[in-house]
Protein backbone atom coordinates (compact mmCIF):
# COMPACT_ATOMS: atom_id res chain seq x y z
CA UNK A 1 0.00 0.00 0.00
CA UNK A 2 2.85 2.40 0.94
CA UNK A 3 4.73 1.68 -2.29
CA UNK A 4 1.58 2.35 -4.31
CA UNK A 5 1.07 5.73 -2.65
CA UNK A 6 4.72 6.58 -3.21
CA UNK A 7 4.48 5.77 -6.92
CA UNK A 8 1.31 7.85 -7.19
CA UNK A 9 2.99 10.82 -5.51
CA UNK A 10 6.03 10.52 -7.76
CA UNK A 11 3.83 10.37 -10.86
CA UNK A 12 1.86 13.42 -9.76
CA UNK A 13 5.05 15.35 -9.07
CA UNK A 14 6.47 14.39 -12.45
CA UNK A 15 3.28 15.45 -14.22
CA UNK A 16 3.38 18.75 -12.30
CA UNK A 17 6.94 19.44 -13.46
CA UNK A 18 6.04 18.56 -17.03
CA UNK A 19 2.97 20.81 -16.92
CA UNK A 20 5.06 23.65 -15.50
CA UNK A 21 7.71 23.24 -18.20
CA UNK A 22 5.16 23.04 -21.00
CA UNK A 23 3.28 26.13 -19.81
CA UNK A 24 6.50 28.10 -19.40
CA UNK A 25 7.59 27.14 -22.92
CA UNK A 26 4.14 27.95 -24.33
CA UNK A 27 3.95 31.37 -22.70
CA UNK A 28 7.59 32.04 -23.65
CA UNK A 29 7.00 31.09 -27.28
CA UNK A 30 3.87 33.24 -27.41
CA UNK A 31 5.80 36.23 -26.03
CA UNK A 32 8.64 35.69 -28.50
CA UNK A 33 6.30 35.58 -31.50
CA UNK A 34 4.37 38.61 -30.22
CA UNK A 35 7.60 40.58 -29.86
CA UNK A 36 9.05 39.51 -33.20
CA UNK A 37 5.67 40.19 -34.77
CA UNK A 38 6.36 43.88 -34.37
CA UNK A 39 8.77 43.59 -37.25
CA UNK A 40 6.07 42.12 -39.52
CA UNK A 41 4.14 44.93 -41.27
CA UNK A 42 0.45 45.03 -40.48
CA UNK A 43 -1.49 43.85 -43.49
CA UNK A 44 -2.68 46.65 -45.74
CA UNK A 45 -5.61 45.76 -47.90
CA UNK A 46 -9.31 45.37 -48.29
CA UNK A 47 -11.44 45.04 -45.19
CA UNK A 48 -13.00 41.55 -45.23
CA UNK A 49 -15.46 41.85 -42.33
CA UNK A 50 -14.32 38.44 -41.04
CA UNK A 51 -13.39 37.50 -37.47
CA UNK A 52 -11.53 34.28 -36.70
CA UNK A 53 -12.32 32.73 -33.33
CA UNK A 54 -10.91 29.75 -31.46
CA UNK A 55 -11.58 28.15 -28.10
CA UNK A 56 -13.07 25.22 -26.22
CA UNK A 57 -16.85 25.29 -25.87
CA UNK A 58 -18.13 23.23 -22.94
CA UNK A 59 -21.75 23.01 -24.06
CA UNK A 60 -24.15 24.20 -26.74
CA UNK A 61 -25.74 26.94 -24.62
CA UNK A 62 -22.34 28.42 -23.79
CA UNK A 63 -21.34 28.40 -27.45
CA UNK A 64 -24.58 30.03 -28.65
CA UNK A 65 -24.46 32.58 -25.85
CA UNK A 66 -21.10 33.91 -27.06
CA UNK A 67 -21.21 33.39 -30.83
CA UNK A 68 -24.72 34.68 -31.55
CA UNK A 69 -24.10 38.31 -30.45
CA UNK A 70 -20.67 38.24 -32.08
CA UNK A 71 -22.24 37.21 -35.38
CA UNK A 72 -24.69 40.13 -35.08
CA UNK A 73 -22.06 42.71 -34.23
CA UNK A 74 -21.62 43.86 -37.82
CA UNK A 75 -19.15 41.18 -38.91
CA UNK A 76 -19.75 39.74 -42.35
CA UNK A 77 -18.66 36.31 -41.12
CA UNK A 78 -17.36 34.69 -37.94
CA UNK A 79 -15.05 31.75 -38.63
CA UNK A 80 -14.77 29.28 -35.75
CA UNK A 81 -11.71 27.05 -35.50
CA UNK A 82 -12.64 24.44 -32.92
CA UNK A 83 -12.41 20.74 -32.16
CA UNK A 84 -15.70 20.04 -33.92
CA UNK A 85 -18.65 21.79 -35.53
CA UNK A 86 -21.39 23.13 -33.27
CA UNK A 87 -25.08 23.83 -33.90
CA UNK A 88 -25.63 26.25 -36.80
CA UNK A 89 -25.74 29.98 -36.03
CA UNK A 90 -26.40 32.51 -38.78
CA UNK A 91 -23.17 34.21 -39.78
CA UNK A 92 -20.90 31.56 -38.22
CA UNK A 93 -18.81 29.17 -40.33
CA UNK A 94 -16.80 26.25 -38.97
CA UNK A 95 -13.24 25.51 -40.03
CA UNK A 96 -12.15 22.58 -37.87
CA UNK A 97 -8.93 20.63 -38.43
CA UNK A 98 -9.40 16.99 -39.53
CA UNK A 99 -9.58 14.52 -36.67
CA UNK A 100 -6.43 12.72 -37.82
CA UNK A 101 -4.49 16.00 -37.83
CA UNK A 102 -5.55 16.68 -34.24
CA UNK A 103 -4.47 13.17 -33.27
CA UNK A 104 -1.03 13.65 -34.78
CA UNK A 105 -0.39 17.25 -33.71
CA UNK A 106 -2.48 17.38 -30.47
CA UNK A 107 -5.71 19.39 -30.41
CA UNK A 108 -4.12 22.71 -29.39
CA UNK A 109 -1.32 22.57 -31.96
CA UNK A 110 -3.72 21.48 -34.70
CA UNK A 111 -6.03 24.42 -34.03
CA UNK A 112 -3.11 26.87 -34.01
CA UNK A 113 -1.82 25.61 -37.36
CA UNK A 114 -5.35 25.59 -38.77
CA UNK A 115 -5.87 29.19 -37.67
CA UNK A 116 -2.80 30.23 -39.63
CA UNK A 117 -3.87 28.25 -42.70
CA UNK A 118 -7.42 29.66 -42.59
CA UNK A 119 -6.05 33.11 -41.85
CA UNK A 120 -3.84 33.08 -44.94
CA UNK A 121 -6.81 32.07 -47.09
CA UNK A 122 -9.60 34.19 -45.56
CA UNK A 123 -7.64 37.21 -44.27
CA UNK A 124 -9.78 37.98 -41.19
CA UNK A 125 -9.71 41.48 -39.71
CA UNK A 126 -9.17 40.17 -36.17
CA UNK A 127 -8.18 36.97 -34.32
CA UNK A 128 -9.93 36.07 -31.05
CA UNK A 129 -9.36 33.38 -28.42
CA UNK A 130 -11.48 32.18 -25.47
CA UNK A 131 -9.49 31.42 -22.27
CA UNK A 132 -5.86 32.44 -22.07
CA UNK A 133 -4.34 28.99 -22.59
CA UNK A 134 -4.37 27.69 -25.20
CA UNK A 135 -7.09 29.55 -27.15
CA UNK A 136 -6.03 33.18 -26.70
CA UNK A 137 -2.32 32.32 -26.95
CA UNK A 138 -3.01 30.67 -30.31
CA UNK A 139 -5.02 33.67 -31.48
CA UNK A 140 -2.18 36.04 -30.52
CA UNK A 141 0.45 33.96 -32.31
CA UNK A 142 -1.62 33.75 -35.50
CA UNK A 143 -2.49 37.45 -35.35
CA UNK A 144 1.11 38.57 -34.98
CA UNK A 145 2.39 36.26 -37.70
CA UNK A 146 -0.27 37.54 -40.09
CA UNK A 147 -0.15 41.18 -39.06
CA UNK A 148 -3.63 41.60 -37.56
CA UNK A 149 -5.03 42.64 -34.15
CA UNK A 150 -5.80 40.05 -31.46
CA UNK A 151 -8.52 39.80 -28.79
CA UNK A 152 -8.45 37.73 -25.58
CA UNK A 153 -11.72 36.76 -23.91
CA UNK A 154 -11.10 36.16 -20.20
CA UNK A 155 -14.19 34.00 -19.83
CA UNK A 156 -13.10 32.33 -16.59
CA UNK A 157 -12.02 35.52 -14.83
CA UNK A 158 -8.72 36.16 -13.00
CA UNK A 159 -8.43 32.47 -12.10
CA UNK A 160 -7.02 31.98 -15.62
CA UNK A 161 -4.00 34.09 -14.60
CA UNK A 162 -3.51 33.73 -10.84
CA UNK A 163 -0.75 31.25 -10.06
CA UNK A 164 -0.36 30.53 -13.76
CA UNK A 165 -3.93 29.26 -13.96
CA UNK A 166 -3.45 26.58 -11.28
CA UNK A 167 -7.02 27.05 -10.04
CA UNK A 168 -8.71 26.90 -13.45
CA UNK A 169 -10.28 23.87 -15.09
CA UNK A 170 -7.77 23.58 -17.93
CA UNK A 171 -6.55 19.99 -18.19
CA UNK A 172 -2.90 21.07 -18.13
CA UNK A 173 -2.90 23.83 -15.52
CA UNK A 174 -4.73 21.61 -13.04
CA UNK A 175 -1.63 19.40 -13.07
CA UNK A 176 0.38 22.13 -11.34
CA UNK A 177 1.18 21.05 -7.78
CA UNK A 178 0.93 24.63 -6.52
CA UNK A 179 0.46 28.17 -7.84
CA UNK A 180 3.46 29.56 -9.70
CA UNK A 181 4.46 33.23 -9.39
CA UNK A 182 6.67 32.91 -12.50
CA UNK A 183 3.89 31.49 -14.65
CA UNK A 184 1.56 34.22 -13.39
CA UNK A 185 4.06 36.89 -14.45
CA UNK A 186 4.45 35.24 -17.86
CA UNK A 187 0.68 34.98 -18.30
CA UNK A 188 0.32 38.67 -17.40
CA UNK A 189 3.05 39.56 -19.91
CA UNK A 190 1.14 37.66 -22.62
CA UNK A 191 -2.06 39.58 -21.84
CA UNK A 192 -0.20 42.87 -22.31
CA UNK A 193 0.31 41.98 -25.96
CA UNK A 194 -3.38 41.87 -26.91
CA UNK A 195 -5.07 44.75 -28.71
CA UNK A 196 -8.38 44.06 -26.91
CA UNK A 197 -9.08 42.17 -23.68
CA UNK A 198 -12.70 41.29 -22.94
CA UNK A 199 -13.73 40.51 -19.36
CA UNK A 200 -17.11 39.63 -17.86
CA UNK A 201 -17.30 42.20 -15.07
CA UNK A 202 -15.75 44.99 -13.02
CA UNK A 203 -13.70 42.76 -10.70
CA UNK A 204 -11.79 41.23 -13.60
CA UNK A 205 -11.29 44.68 -15.12
CA UNK A 206 -9.88 45.98 -11.82
CA UNK A 207 -7.65 42.90 -11.54
CA UNK A 208 -6.05 43.66 -14.91
CA UNK A 209 -5.84 47.40 -14.26
CA UNK A 210 -3.97 46.75 -11.00
CA UNK A 211 -1.40 44.84 -13.04
CA UNK A 212 -0.93 47.69 -15.45
CA UNK A 213 -2.47 46.01 -18.48
CA UNK A 214 -2.42 48.67 -21.23
CA UNK A 215 -4.81 49.02 -24.13
CA UNK A 216 -8.54 48.44 -24.18
CA UNK A 217 -10.26 46.34 -21.50
CA UNK A 218 -13.95 45.92 -22.31
CA UNK A 219 -16.70 44.44 -20.15
CA UNK A 220 -18.89 42.25 -22.37
CA UNK A 221 -20.96 39.36 -21.01
CA UNK A 222 -22.36 36.39 -22.84
CA UNK A 223 -25.93 36.72 -24.06
CA UNK A 224 -29.23 35.10 -23.18
CA UNK A 225 -32.43 34.70 -25.18
CA UNK A 226 -35.73 35.53 -23.55
CA UNK A 227 -37.57 32.21 -22.99
CA UNK A 228 -40.48 31.67 -25.38
CA UNK A 229 -42.66 30.25 -22.62
CA UNK A 230 -42.45 30.24 -18.84
CA UNK A 231 -44.26 27.51 -16.93
CA UNK A 232 -47.20 28.78 -14.89
CA UNK A 233 -46.50 26.11 -12.26
CA UNK A 234 -42.84 25.67 -11.38
CA UNK A 235 -42.08 22.00 -10.73
CA UNK A 236 -38.68 22.51 -9.10
CA UNK A 237 -37.95 24.62 -6.05
CA UNK A 238 -34.18 24.56 -6.62
CA UNK A 239 -32.03 24.00 -9.69
CA UNK A 240 -28.28 23.63 -10.26
CA UNK A 241 -26.72 23.89 -13.73
CA UNK A 242 -23.03 23.20 -14.25
CA UNK A 243 -20.25 20.70 -14.75
CA UNK A 244 -19.83 18.17 -11.97
CA UNK A 245 -16.29 19.28 -11.11
CA UNK A 246 -14.47 20.51 -8.00
CA UNK A 247 -14.59 24.12 -9.23
CA UNK A 248 -18.42 24.05 -9.31
CA UNK A 249 -18.72 22.29 -5.92
CA UNK A 250 -21.88 20.30 -6.72
CA UNK A 251 -21.75 18.43 -3.40
CA UNK A 252 -22.55 21.71 -1.67
CA UNK A 253 -25.78 21.90 -3.62
CA UNK A 254 -26.80 18.50 -2.23
CA UNK A 255 -26.03 19.73 1.29
CA UNK A 256 -28.12 22.85 0.65
CA UNK A 257 -31.04 20.69 -0.50
CA UNK A 258 -30.78 18.68 2.72
CA UNK A 259 -30.68 21.84 4.86
CA UNK A 260 -33.69 23.38 3.11
CA UNK A 261 -35.67 20.16 3.33
CA UNK A 262 -35.59 20.36 7.12
CA UNK A 263 -37.73 23.51 6.83
CA UNK A 264 -39.57 22.72 3.56
CA UNK A 265 -40.22 18.94 3.55
CA UNK A 266 -41.95 19.03 0.14
CA UNK A 267 -38.90 20.44 -1.66
CA UNK A 268 -38.10 19.29 -5.21
CA UNK A 269 -34.67 19.95 -6.71
CA UNK A 270 -32.85 19.22 -9.96
CA UNK A 271 -29.24 19.15 -11.13
CA UNK A 272 -28.31 19.55 -14.80
CA UNK A 273 -24.82 18.58 -15.92
CA UNK A 274 -22.35 15.74 -15.89
CA UNK A 275 -18.71 15.26 -15.05
CA UNK A 276 -16.22 13.42 -12.88
CA UNK A 277 -18.12 14.04 -9.61
CA UNK A 278 -21.49 12.73 -10.75
CA UNK A 279 -21.16 9.45 -8.82
CA UNK A 280 -19.90 11.34 -5.76
CA UNK A 281 -22.96 13.61 -5.93
CA UNK A 282 -25.25 10.60 -6.21
CA UNK A 283 -23.59 8.99 -3.19
CA UNK A 284 -23.82 12.19 -1.14
CA UNK A 285 -27.52 12.50 -1.95
CA UNK A 286 -28.07 8.97 -0.64
CA UNK A 287 -26.07 9.71 2.54
CA UNK A 288 -28.14 12.82 3.28
CA UNK A 289 -31.37 11.01 2.37
CA UNK A 290 -32.42 13.48 -0.32
CA UNK A 291 -32.13 11.18 -3.35
CA UNK A 292 -35.92 10.89 -3.48
CA UNK A 293 -36.39 14.67 -3.93
CA UNK A 294 -33.34 15.38 -6.11
CA UNK A 295 -33.47 14.66 -9.85
CA UNK A 296 -30.05 14.21 -11.49
CA UNK A 297 -30.96 15.12 -15.06
CA UNK A 298 -27.49 14.82 -16.61
CA UNK A 299 -26.55 16.76 -19.71
CA UNK A 300 -29.69 18.23 -21.27
CA UNK A 301 -30.50 20.07 -24.48
CA UNK A 302 -33.61 21.71 -22.96
CA UNK A 303 -31.88 23.59 -20.12
CA UNK A 304 -34.01 26.70 -20.68
CA UNK A 305 -37.19 24.66 -20.25
CA UNK A 306 -36.04 23.28 -16.89
CA UNK A 307 -34.97 26.77 -15.76
CA UNK A 308 -38.40 28.17 -16.60
CA UNK A 309 -39.89 25.44 -14.39
CA UNK A 310 -37.66 26.32 -11.41
CA UNK A 311 -38.14 28.85 -8.62
CA UNK A 312 -34.58 29.32 -7.33
CA UNK A 313 -31.25 29.00 -9.13
CA UNK A 314 -28.34 28.02 -6.89
CA UNK A 315 -24.67 28.43 -7.78
CA UNK A 316 -21.97 27.17 -5.42
CA UNK A 317 -18.79 27.66 -7.51
CA UNK A 318 -15.41 28.52 -5.99
CA UNK A 319 -14.76 30.81 -8.96
CA UNK A 320 -16.79 32.23 -11.86
CA UNK A 321 -16.65 34.83 -14.56
CA UNK A 322 -20.19 35.91 -15.41
CA UNK A 323 -22.23 32.71 -15.28
CA UNK A 324 -24.28 32.24 -18.45
CA UNK A 325 -26.38 29.61 -16.67
CA UNK A 326 -27.23 32.15 -13.98
CA UNK A 327 -28.15 34.82 -16.53
CA UNK A 328 -30.35 32.31 -18.39
CA UNK A 329 -32.03 31.33 -15.14
CA UNK A 330 -32.73 34.96 -14.26
CA UNK A 331 -34.16 35.60 -17.74
CA UNK A 332 -36.52 32.67 -17.08
CA UNK A 333 -37.59 34.19 -13.76
CA UNK A 334 -35.67 31.89 -11.43
CA UNK A 335 -34.33 33.88 -8.47
CA UNK A 336 -30.53 33.52 -8.11
CA UNK A 337 -29.09 32.55 -4.73
CA UNK A 338 -25.41 32.37 -5.58
CA UNK A 339 -21.91 32.54 -4.14
CA UNK A 340 -20.48 36.05 -4.01
CA UNK A 341 -17.57 35.23 -6.32
CA UNK A 342 -16.23 36.54 -9.61
CA UNK A 343 -18.54 38.82 -11.55
CA UNK A 344 -21.86 37.51 -10.25
CA UNK A 345 -22.43 40.68 -8.24
CA UNK A 346 -22.43 42.69 -11.47
CA UNK A 347 -25.82 41.16 -12.31
CA UNK A 348 -27.22 40.09 -8.93
CA UNK A 349 -28.24 42.96 -6.68
CA UNK A 350 -28.51 41.60 -3.17
CA UNK A 351 -32.10 41.63 -1.93
CA UNK A 352 -33.37 43.27 -5.13
CA UNK A 353 -33.22 40.54 -7.78
CA UNK A 354 -31.55 37.72 -5.85
CA UNK A 355 -29.07 37.02 -3.07
CA UNK A 356 -25.27 36.92 -2.90
CA UNK A 357 -24.05 34.37 -0.38
CA UNK A 358 -20.77 34.11 1.51
CA UNK A 359 -18.93 31.25 -0.29
CA UNK A 360 -19.34 27.83 1.35
CA UNK A 361 -21.90 29.11 3.89
CA UNK A 362 -24.54 26.36 3.69
CA UNK A 363 -26.67 27.85 6.48
CA UNK A 364 -26.86 31.21 4.70
CA UNK A 365 -27.84 29.57 1.41
CA UNK A 366 -30.58 27.61 3.18
CA UNK A 367 -31.94 30.62 5.09
CA UNK A 368 -32.31 32.74 1.93
CA UNK A 369 -33.89 29.91 -0.03
CA UNK A 370 -36.36 29.06 2.73
CA UNK A 371 -37.43 32.71 2.94
CA UNK A 372 -38.13 32.73 -0.81
CA UNK A 373 -40.05 29.44 -0.79
CA UNK A 374 -42.18 30.43 2.21
CA UNK A 375 -42.96 33.97 0.98
CA UNK A 376 -44.59 33.89 -2.49
CA UNK A 377 -44.82 37.70 -2.66
CA UNK A 378 -41.08 38.05 -2.02
CA UNK A 379 -40.28 35.41 -4.63
CA UNK A 380 -42.53 37.08 -7.23
CA UNK A 381 -40.93 40.50 -6.68
CA UNK A 382 -37.38 39.19 -6.98
CA UNK A 383 -38.29 36.93 -9.91
CA UNK A 384 -39.63 39.84 -11.95
CA UNK A 385 -36.60 41.98 -11.10
CA UNK A 386 -34.22 39.14 -12.05
CA UNK A 387 -35.83 38.70 -15.48
CA UNK A 388 -35.69 42.45 -16.14
CA UNK A 389 -32.01 42.71 -15.13
CA UNK A 390 -30.93 39.76 -17.28
CA UNK A 391 -32.78 41.09 -20.32
CA UNK A 392 -31.39 44.59 -19.90
CA UNK A 393 -27.78 43.50 -19.47
CA UNK A 394 -27.48 40.24 -21.39
CA UNK A 395 -29.93 40.30 -24.31
CA UNK A 396 -28.42 39.38 -27.67
CA UNK A 397 -29.05 42.90 -28.96
CA UNK A 398 -27.37 44.60 -25.97
CA UNK A 399 -24.29 42.35 -26.13
CA UNK A 400 -24.03 42.67 -29.93
CA UNK A 401 -24.02 46.47 -29.63
CA UNK A 402 -21.06 46.34 -27.22
CA UNK A 403 -19.17 44.03 -29.56
CA UNK A 404 -19.87 46.31 -32.51
CA UNK A 405 -18.37 49.32 -30.74
CA UNK A 406 -15.27 47.64 -29.35
CA UNK A 407 -14.46 45.65 -32.47
CA UNK A 408 -14.86 48.76 -34.58
CA UNK A 409 -12.42 50.69 -32.39
CA UNK A 410 -9.88 47.84 -32.26
CA UNK A 411 -9.85 47.13 -35.99
CA UNK A 412 -9.71 50.81 -36.90
CA UNK A 413 -6.44 51.06 -34.99
CA UNK A 414 -4.96 48.55 -37.46
CA UNK A 415 -3.79 50.22 -40.70
CA UNK A 416 -5.95 49.84 -43.76
CA UNK A 417 -9.12 48.43 -42.19
CA UNK A 418 -12.51 49.58 -40.99
CA UNK A 419 -15.36 47.59 -39.46
CA UNK A 420 -19.13 47.54 -39.69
Amino acid sequence: MGEGRTRTCVCRMLLSYLAYAFLALSFGFTLLVARLGRAIPRRQGRHTGRILVTGTFYNTNWYVSHLMPLSRSGAQEVILVGDESQVPVDGVRFACPPWWFSRVMTRAAAKLIWMIVVGLRCKPDLYMGYHLFPGACSALIAARLLGRPACYQMTGGPVEVIGGGSGSENALTTRLAKPSALLERMATAVIRRFDLVVVRGQKARDFLAERGIPGTIAIITGSVCQPQTVAQKRSYDLVFVGRMTELKQPRQFVEIVAAVRREVPSIRAAMIGDGSLLDVVRQRAAELQVADCLDLLGKRSNVQTVLSESKVFVLTSRSEGMSIAMAEAMAAGAVPVVADVGELGDLVENGVNGYLIEPDNIAQYAARIVSLLQDPALWTRLSQAAAAAATRRCSVEAVAALWRRHLDETIKRAPGATFG
